[in-house]
């Protein structure tokens, strides 16, 4: 499947002049990710055999892209990406190892898996999930002699990673003005580098879900200051996924959002059938036109979904409503290991937009959002921070 940056058909054109855009790729899935073990900046991780192949997947799907430069991390399961990457775009780039991508630094946890810190660290882990930014580490004990040890502070290793996200676009926009790059590095500097661009802060750091080679693009305008543009995120449908994988379990509250306009109907119908496997459990929608036809189209293959339509205008609070309402009865439900609730949203572009701009506190104008397209918000049962698992997923 190939992977088309938006339905106005840039796929395989130049950036206008005016734009510096970026598409970013976590590298694929490695030996720790696939033992769920903390990985940081150690070198240890290798890739599987099934990293190998969605790597290479990943650049089939990237190989009508016009890409200028590629900067990558120094790490083997990075470098392992590229490799597979590059030969899938049959084409050969020129390639920069930066050290600002490595991934975040955790030097008391990598190579624990996931289940032993949650166990043995309960109160740094608590911090970690919270109060990201607030989450400190002991690093490693550094000998420089036989005689004499030195121990380093506390370090603080997501306010580290984003100040080398910051350095990283300084020093690397000036030199790729109106071009197209290609990053590919780990799940939290991804994250960083879209934080850092749209101005989200570190506290932010958990809620977006960054899956082994999802794609994300940024869009940086070349005049004045402005921020960067977010104009897609964890895209993974070049590897067959029909969502991308929930990494907290099975228990919370996922919705679909579906920004309508109704000029796009063959994108709609290609989006029905997308989820046709995908259960439903209600839909909320807007009295608008647009929005009650996509709805019609969206459940086609539900025809036992609980339908909700609410006035435009009061769309926003009754969301809030029915949010908190669900929630609600997830918890009440906890014992159940199960419990899993999906909502489909069916709303204008600017609605859709408010939403994800407060889950990500971030500005509206940050999200270049894609109408007719699908977005994933998921609220995980035991955390209090919402995840957005992807946007702009297209269906062309």
């Amino acid at each position: 499947m190939q992977l088309k940056l938006n339905e106005r058909g840039l796929k395989g054109q130049e950036s206008p002049s005016s734009i510096t855009r970026v598409i970013l790729v976590r590298h694929a899935q490695s030996s720790y990710n696939a033992q769920k073990r903390y990985q940081g900046s150690c070198d240890d991780s290798v890739l599987t055999d099934k990293g190998r192949s969605d790597a290479y997947q990943t650049g089939v799907a990237l190989r009508d892209i016009r890409i200028d430069a590629v900067y990558t991390s120094p790490l083997q399961r990075v470098q392992e990406t590229l490799v597979e990457i590059l030969g899938g775009m049959k084409v050969e780039k020129p390639v920069f190892t930066s050290p600002h991508l490595k991934e975040i630094d955790m030097p008391g946890w990598q190579g624990l898996t996931y289940k032993y810190v949650q166990e043995h660290f309960a109160a740094d882990y608590r911090c970690w999930k919270e109060r990201p930014h607030e989450f400190q580490m002991t690093p490693q004990v550094e000998r420089q002699s036989r005689s004499a040890i030195c121990v380093q502070q506390q370090c603080f290793p997501v306010l580290d990673l984003y100040d080398r996200a910051d350095q990283f676009w300084q020093e690397i926009l000036p030199l790729h003005t109106g071009k197209t790059i290609l990053i590919v590095s780990h799940s939290g500097t991804i994250r960083a580098l879209i934080s850092t661009a749209i101005a989200m802060g570190c506290e932010q750091y958990h809620v977006l879900q960054q899956s082994n080679c999802g794609i994300s693009i940024l869009n940086f305008p070349t005049l004045g200051h402005q921020q960067a543009q977010l104009e897609a995120m964890n895209i993974t449908t070049h590897l067959g996924e029909v969502l991308p994988k929930l990494k907290d379990g099975k228990q919370g509250l996922r919705l679909l959002l579906v920004p309508a306009i109704g000029n796009s109907q063959h994108l709609i119908q290609k989006l029905a059938e997308r989820l046709q496997t995908v259960p439903i459990d209600f839909s909320l929608n807007s009295d608008l036109e647009s929005s009650q036809h996509t709805t019609e189209q969206l459940l086609k293959y539900h025809p036992k979904t609980v339908q909700i339509q609410v006035l435009d205008q009061y769309f926003p609070q009754t969301l809030q409503q029915k949010l908190s309402s669900q929630r609600a009865t997830i918890t009440s439900n906890e014992t159940d290991s199960t419990h899993f609730i999906t909502g489909l949203i069916v709303a204008s572009p600017s609605i859709i937009q408010n939403l994800l701009s407060q889950v990500l506190d971030t500005s509206p104008e940050s999200l270049q959002l894609i109408p007719d397209t699908l977005s994933i918000i998921y609220y995980p049962l035991k955390s209090r921070t919402p995840v957005l698992q992807a946007m702009n997923i297209t269906n062309s």
